[in-house]
Formats: C-alpha cells, sequence, structure tokens
C-alpha cells in the first residue's frame, strides 16, 4: 500500500517566496583558510616590527641623555681647572680622592741657606730641595699666614764650630710679628751652655723647638739665634716650618 507523507511545512523568512529551504549552507574553502592564516602571520610580524622599532628608540634616547651628563661633567671639570688650577682630574662615576687647593691646609718646610752676612732674622730656602710652602707666604726671611687658626711650629737648628768657646751661650729664638703688637712677641726660646769640651776643637750641636701657637691672618714668624756664623745650612740638619691644625 503506498502511502502519502505529507512535506514538513515550510516557513517563508521576510515572506521571500524565492527563498530555497532546501539551500545548502556555504562551506568554507581550504584556500581561504590558508588566506586568513596569510593575514594573522602578517600581522603578527608588523607588531614585532613596531616593538623593536619602539625598543630601537628607547635606547637612543637613554644614550643620548648619557651623552648630555658626560658633556656637562666634562664641562665642570673644564671650569674648575680654570678657578682652581690643575689638580686631578674628576672621574665620572667614582669619588674624587683628592682634594682641591681652596681645602688643603697651610703648611711650609723651609731649609737652612747659606748667608755670607751672617744676619738675623736667618735667612731660608723656600724653592728647592726638601722646601716646601703652601698656603703660606715667605717673606723678608719670615713666613706669613694666611689664616687664622692653630698652627704647629717647629724650628731645628744645627750649631757647628772649629774652636771651643764655652763663654758663648747658644741662643734660639722663634718669634712672631703683627700688627696688633708694637714689638716682636717671642714664642719659644733655649740656651745652650757646656756645648763642647776645650780638649776637642772641632764640636757640634743641635738645637729643637715645637709648639701649637694660635696664629691671625698677617701673622709673620721668624727665628733668630746669638751666632749666625755657627749655623750649619744643611737642608737636613737646619730647618723651620709650620703646618695648620
Amino acid at each position: 500500500m503506498q502511502r502519502n507523507y505529507p512535506y514538513p511545512q515550510v516557513f517563508m523568512v521576510d515572506g521571500n517566496p524565492n527563498l530555497n529551504p532546501y539551500m545548502q549552507a556555504p562551506v568554507w574553502t581550504l584556500p581561504t583558510i590558508k588566506k586568513r592564516r596569510k593575514l594573522g602571520c602578517k600581522t603578527v610580524g608588523s607588531v614585532l616590527i613596531l616593538n623593536l622599532v619602539l625598543l630601537v628608540l628607547a635606547w637612543l634616547a637613554l644614550g643620548s641623555i648619557k651623552l648630555i651628563e658626560l658633556q656637562r661633567d666634562i664641562k665642570e671639570i673644564k671650569e674648575d681647572h680654570k678657578e682652581k688650577g690643575p689638580y686631578a682630574e674628576k672621574i665620572v662615576g667614582t669619588r674624587n680622592v683628592t682634594e682641591s687647593p681652596k681645602n688643603l691646609k697651610a703648611a711650609a718646610h723651609l731649609t737652612g741657606y747659606y748667608n755670607s752676612d751672617y744676619t738675623n732674622p736667618l735667612m731660608w730656602n723656600h724653592q728647592t730641595g726638601h722646601a716646601i710652602i703652601r698656603g703660606v707666604t715667605y717673606k723678608d726671611c719670615g713666613l706669613v699666614v694666611n689664616q687664622t687658626g692653630l698652627f704647629v711650629v717647629y724650628s731645628k737648628i744645627y750649631f757647628r764650630g772649629y774652636k771651643c768657646e764655652r763663654r758663648k751661650n747658644l741662643e734660639h729664638i722663634l718669634f712672631k710679628r703683627s700688627t696688633r703688637y708694637s714689638k716682636d712677641l717671642i714664642l719659644m726660646e733655649s740656651e745652650k751652655t757646656d756645648y763642647c769640651s776645650l780638649n776637642y776643637n772641632n764640636w757640634n750641636t743641635n738645637s729643637y723647638q715645637a709648639g701649637i701657637v694660635t696664629l691671625t691672618k698677617g701673622d709673620s714668624l721668624y727665628v733668630n739665634v746669638s751666632y749666625p756664623r755657627l749655623v750649619d745650612s744643611d737642608e737636613s740638619k737646619t730647618f723651620f716650618g709650620l703646618y695648620k691644625l
């Protein structure tokens, strides 16, 4: 027996009578998928290139900043040389292990000087050999201080002779001159007796003095001895100096 089965009811969308209800859905073919994959790879590659470009620009900017800082440091070094004179170069990134001349303390070490006139105050060598002078001035046989403060002052005299005359006392005096006083002010004084023997003609002896004194800017220091002719001018035996505390 033949039965008739009714067709399923189909409702038209938007009343379009031309719509075929049995039309198959579109199928994505392989070329379409490959095309989309290629588009995706191109997008990822563009992002990576953009990131690399931004990274390079960032490094260039950082390098420019460092270069500007280095140029500024070099300019500061040149200005320091002009104002303070030559001293150790500034090393970028490290501490400067040396002090500028402004921070160096005053000091002087004068050595014996042969004076054929044998006059007082004693004359001193302040330029050659062991002599040092910094922050003070040597003028008219004396040391003139340019800063007020506490100073260690010292003096050593080496006496020598070829005939013993014990009646002569060897005096060694370190004194100061200042605009605040009308006369010289003795800071240290020593006197030697019985420094030789009548049994020997050649003799020698030392006189050494040192102490801490307060000096005012403009004060000057000098050394007197009773017999300048007996002073040996050897730089390692006769000297005079100071340094600021």
